[in-house]
C-alpha cells in the first residue's frame, strides 16, 4: 500500500505538467477539443485570472484560477478541485478542464487547497468550503449566476467535492450538480491495518473506524443530495472502480438522479484524460444547470 501512496504521487506531478503559468487572456479553440471528432470545434474567446487568493489562514494564501468566456452573459458557476492523493498536485492540473468548461457556457473556478501531511482532512474540506462560499460571493463580480452552481473534482478531488455536495455546511451555497471522477466515494478498499491513508485521515481504519466512516461521503447519500455524475476507469489500479458504483447504486436506491460512466480500459490517468468522460460530463452539467433546470 505504500506504493499506492508514491504512484498517486507520482499521478499528481504528472498531472501538474500539464499546467503552466498562463496568460490573461486565452483565445481560440482548445486542443483536446479539437482532436474530438464527436464535438464540433469551439473557437470562443477566453478570460483568465490567475492566482487569485481566496483565503489566507496560517500564514498561507489559497488561491484559485478563473476561467470564463468573455461575454456579458450570465452563466452558471463550476467549482473544480484537484486530484493528488491530498498531498500532491496543484489547480493547473485542472486548466485544459477548466477552460472547456469555459468554452461550454460556464464559470470555471479551479482552486487549491492545502496538502497533506501539513494539514489533515478537515483542514482541506474547510478550505474547499470556504473556496466554494467565495466563489459564490464573487458571482456579481464575474457575471455568474449563484443560484446555479456545480462542483467538479478527480480523485482526491471528486471526495472533496462529493463530501461538500453530500455534508454541506449551514453556511454553504446550494449545489445543483457534482462531477466525481475517479473517486474514492468510501475506503473499505484500504485494508485495516494500512497507514496509507495516515497522513490525511490520522491513522489506519484499524485504529480510527469512525474518522474513516466520517470522511467517506458514501455516509451521506440521501434523498436529498444533488445531481452526480461518476465517471471511473475499469482499470484503475490505484481507486477501484467498485468505489464510484457502489456511490451510484446508492443514489438509485434513494431515488437521486445519478449517471455512472464506466471509462473501459483506462485506469486513473487516462481516465482523466478521457474525452468521452470529458464531454458527458460537460453535457450532464449543462443540462442541470440550465436555465430552464
Amino acid at each position: 500500500m505504500r506504493l499506492l501512496s508514491v504512484l498517486l504521487g507520482l499521478l499528481a506531478c504528472l498531472m501538474g505538467s500539464l499546467g503552466a503559468s498562463g496568460t490573461r487572456w486565452a483565445l481560440g479553440p482548445i486542443s483536446a477539443i479539437a482532436q474530438d471528432p464527436l464535438r464540433e470545434d469551439l473557437d470562443v474567446p477566453i478570460r483568465m485570472e490567475s492566482n487569485l487568493v481566496y483565503r489566507e489562514i496560517d500564514g498561507v494564501q489559497v488561491r484559485a484560477d478563473l476561467f470564463r468566456p468573455a461575454n456579458s452573459l450570465r452563466l452558471p458557476l463550476v467549482v473544480m478541485v484537484h486530484g493528488g492523493a491530498w498531498s500532491a498536485g496543484d489547480k493547473w492540473e485542472l486548466r485544459d478542464h477548466a477552460r472547456e468548461m469555459a468554452q461550454a457556457g460556464f464559470v470555471a473556478v479551479s482552486i487549491n487547497y492545502r496538502l497533506a501531511p501539513l494539514v489533515k482532512i478537515e483542514q482541506q474540506l474547510d478550505d474547499c468550503r470556504h473556496a466554494l462560499r467565495w466563489a459564490a460571493s464573487m458571482a456579481e463580480e464575474w457575471n455568474a449566476d449563484d443560484e446555479k452552481i456545480g462542483l467538479w473534482g478527480y480523485s482526491a478531488g471528486a471526495h472533496l467535492v462529493s463530501l461538500m455536495a453530500l455534508n454541506p455546511a449551514a453556511e454553504d451555497p446550494a449545489i445543483k450538480a457534482v462531477v466525481a471522477g475517479g473517486s474514492p466515494c468510501d475506503f473499505s478498499f484500504v485494508p485495516a491495518q494500512s497507514n496509507v491513508l495516515a497522513h490525511v485521515l490520522g491513522g489506519s481504519r484499524s485504529e480510527i473506524p469512525e474518522v474513516y466512516e466520517e470522511f467517506s461521503p458514501l455516509s451521506y447519500v440521501d434523498r436529498t443530495a444533488p445531481a452526480f455524475f461518476l465517471f471511473h476507469g475499469d482499470k484503475d489500479l490505484l481507486v477501484p472502480q467498485v468505489c464510484s458504483q457502489r456511490m451510484f447504486e446508492a443514489m438509485e436506491a434513494h431515488e437521486n438522479e445519478a449517471e455512472f460512466l464506466s471509462v473501459e480500459g483506462k485506469g486513473h490517468l487516462l481516465s482523466f484524460l478521457d474525452l468521452k468522460a470529458r464531454r458527458q460530463a460537460v453535457e450532464f452539467l449543462q443540462k442541470h444547470l440550465s436555465k430552464d433546470s
